[in-house]
């Protein structure tokens, strides 16, 4: 990889209305503020704050904490890692920039149009993420499943195989030995070009070819043997250890399967909103980022 105001100066009217005798005290005021935006899993095991400085509305606020409850059970439920979450997660809701997933705090952008990527940055606060948690095992599975996560549960509807589709169709698909190497992933999973437009193309390209991989080992494989090598590191062997192939046999199969995929259609590439100028920006890219070794 994803603004309002409340109603404080409605509070702030009633409040001074009270007489000394009726007033609440403020610590049981602002108590009672914080508990709106607390959310404690079914288990107990942790407490999301939201952190709502730009006035989202409440109602709208009670929803998400529906799904943050909901999410944390996918989540929970999905693959099992040796990492344990933080106690205590805190939502940042943000009117720009990128959405993040770190280990006790979780940046939400997209919030005001129901495009926040809630599920994906759970799936990493909750999992655990070498490059952010103080390992280097890279970028690949993590965000391949994220992505993955994201698309089985969250709000948006993301189209990895349509776009994989028109990469391909586009000869500009990223090989997948470049994406799984630790001493490659960087630049393409948080590059610096020259420009911001080709950082934002060729960083969702990255993303969209991990989901769309992660996808299909899922699919054709099942979860338990992914979830043997997601943050391993040494991925290429991790990979041939636990599918009994090696990265460039498997990533055969899943572009033979990519092949079969129907492409996005005309309305989809006009509702997608920028999807004509990605496309202009990816044939700007310099080559080489999708040169085969």
């Amino acid at each position: 990889m994803a603004k309002w105001r409340g109603t404080i100066l409605l509070c702030t009217l009633l409040l001074t209305a009270c007489t000394a005798e009726t007033a609440q005290p403020k610590e049981q005021i602002q108590e009672e503020k914080n508990d709106e935006n607390i959310v404690v899993t079914k288990d107990g095991k942790v407490t999301f704050e939201i952190k709502n400085e730009i006035g989202v509305p409440q109602e709208k606020v009670e929803a998400i904490k529906d799904e943050i409850v909901t999410a944390y059970d996918h989540i929970k439920d999905s693959i099992h890692t040796s990492y344990t979450p933080s106690e205590h997660i805190n939502i940042w809701f943000k009117e720009d920039g990128l959405s993040w997933g770190f280990a006790s705090k979780i940046e939400l952008v997209g919030v005001q149009d129901d495009t926040y990527p809630l599920v994906h940055e759970m799936t990493h606060s909750l999992l655990g993420y070498g490059n952010n948690f103080g390992s280097d095992h890279g970028y690949f599975t993590q965000e391949g499943f994220a992505s993955y996560m994201e698309g089985q549960y969250g709000k948006n509807k993301l189209y990895f195989e349509k776009y994989m589709k028109h990469y391909l169709d586009s000869d500009k698909i990223i090989p997948i030995s470049k994406l799984i190497d630790p001493n490659q992933d960087d630049v393409y999973f948080r590059p610096a070009l020259s420009s911001e437009e080709e950082n934002q193309v060729l960083m969702e390209m990255s993303y969209t070819h991990a989901a769309s991989f992660v996808t299909y080992l899922i699919n054709t494989y099942g979860l338990e043997k992914f979830e043997q090598i997601y943050n391993e590191k040494e991925l290429a062997k991790k990979l041939e250890e636990v599918y009994g192939k090696s990265s460039s046999e498997l990533e055969k199969e899943w572009l033979a399967f990519i092949q079969k995929q129907q492409g996005l259609t005309y309305e989809e590439k006009f509702k997608s909103g920028n999807f004509y100028d990605m496309n202009t920006i990816l044939l700007q890219i310099d080559p080489k980022y999708f040169a085969k070794e």
